[in-house]
């Protein structure tokens, strides 16, 4: 077989498997794609620092979508793309809280911290969606430097799909405040320190 023959070959089996997965459910919300609530693993300091800075990260998201929702400041599709990424980021600390548990530890919970946003974040539905804008930055940089500094490499995968869920919530708010829903090719990646800094501005 010459390359293009092949190529043709591996154009239509590649199209075939990703209809046969949407068919199956298995690229849209189901349990088959839920991530592991443990490690592979031993995990280390800083894998277990990552965590907890990653569960302190989705405690504020939480708090933002659930403010953001009831401002009313959204309807229609707009309202729904909030609904979908509060529970998003309500599954996302789930699974990362239990990793935490998996090593006998405790997880945060928002009872573990004052929560401040800027004054008027939520005064109106521009005000809200440059708020998105400037933490989703700053989860999605969190979970792709995540990525290169997990030791552990189911981690290193569950902070891959969660940074690409991320962009996705990235992308709506985009859209709303600089009508630009697709951003740049390579979405910079924030290392502990720096992440750390910027969470504390809303976390104390």
């Amino acid at each position: 077989m010459d390359r293009a023959g092949f190529l043709s070959v591996g154009a239509r089996g590649g199209a075939a498997v990703a209809l046969g997965a949407v068919g199956a459910g298995l690229l849209v919300d189901s349990a088959l794609a839920a991530p592991s609530r443990t490690a592979d693993g031993p995990l280390t300091d800083l894998d277990l620092a990552l965590c907890r800075l990653a569960v302190g990260g989705e405690i504020l998201a939480v708090a933002f979508y659930s403010q953001g929702i009831a401002s009313k400041k959204f309807a229609g599709d707009e309202l729904k793309y909030l609904k979908k990424a509060l529970f998003n980021e309500q599954e996302h600390l789930t699974a990362i809280s239990a990793v935490i548990t998996s090593t006998g530890q405790t997880p945060s919970t928002a009872d573990d911290f004052t929560i401040t946003f800027p004054k008027g974040a939520f005064d109106s539905r521009n005000s809200i969606a440059k708020l998105g804008v400037a933490l989703e930055t700053v989860f999605v940089g969190t979970y792709l430097g995540a990525v290169g500094s997990f030791t552990n490499g189911a981690l290193k995968t569950t902070a891959a799909r969660i940074a690409a869920n991320e962009s996705q919530h990235l992308s709506v708010f985009s859209e709303l405040t600089a009508d630009r829903p697709v951003g740049v090719s390579f979405p910079l990646p924030i290392d502990y320190e720096a992440s750390s800094d910027a969470l504390d501005a809303f976390l104390s």
